[in-house]
């Protein structure tokens, strides 16, 4: 048995170039990470982020609109305040579906920091989760997050209906979805910064 090892493995060391060595070690570490429950969540996030693409806006004629009473859909800051989206509705509002255990959130969360530190000022981050406010205060201080976060009451309005997280929404002034997405995005790509500046400038 040993004998038949020590063959393959100088077979393997013969036939195999250094980068696909480098690509095999790579893999085992990944595997045996998937192993460890500790650092599984933390190589997800990473691998969905790699994967993550800047979202496409929605053309003209299939957006859809949130209506006056999906405007009134309540939620709670995380001090406990009750909050309605129409009170963001003279602005453009990026609405963010996620929780702090799923993998593909972690992997978006620092671009959505990175939109909301250049758009923060000019249009209303809606991040909601459905977990503990203590939990998510936690979170956001581990990793030095800053942007808004809410508690969900109840469910959602149908136009926001989704059975996945992260599903994110980019809403104009004017109550029109413009990106609707599910999954990790890059959201601080240079084609959202330019649908943020657009968005932004038509509503000053």
């Amino acid at each position: 048995m040993l004998e038949y090892i020590k063959k393959r493995w100088q077979n393997y060391n013969k036939t195999k170039s250094v980068f696909s060595k480098i690509s095999d070690i790579i893999f085992v570490l990944l595997v045996v990470g998937m192993l460890i429950p500790a650092s599984r969540r933390q190589i997800s996030a990473f691998m969905a982020g790699l994967l993550a693409t800047s979202p496409k806006t929605i053309e003209k004629d299939q957006q859809d609109h949130v209506s006056a009473e999906a405007y009134q859909w309540e939620f709670s800051s995380l001090d406990g305040e009750t909050v309605r989206l129409s009170d963001f509705g003279s602005q453009p509002v990026f609405l963010n579906f996620w929780a702090t255990w799923c993998p593909p959130c972690i992997a978006e969360m620092p671009d959505i920091q990175d939109l909301y530190d250049n758009y923060g000022d000019k249009a209303a981050f809606l991040l909601v989760t459905n977990e503990e406010p203590a939990i998510v205060r936690s979170f956001m201080k581990k990793r030095g997050f800053n942007m808004p976060v809410y508690i969900q009451k109840g469910g959602v309005p149908p136009v926001f209906a989704s059975n996945s997280i992260p599903t994110t929404f980019l809403i104009s002034a004017e109550g029109n979805v413009l990106i609707r997405k599910t999954g990790a995005a890059k959201w601080n790509s240079k084609k959202m910064q330019a649908t943020m500046k657009q968005l932004t400038d038509l509503n000053q």
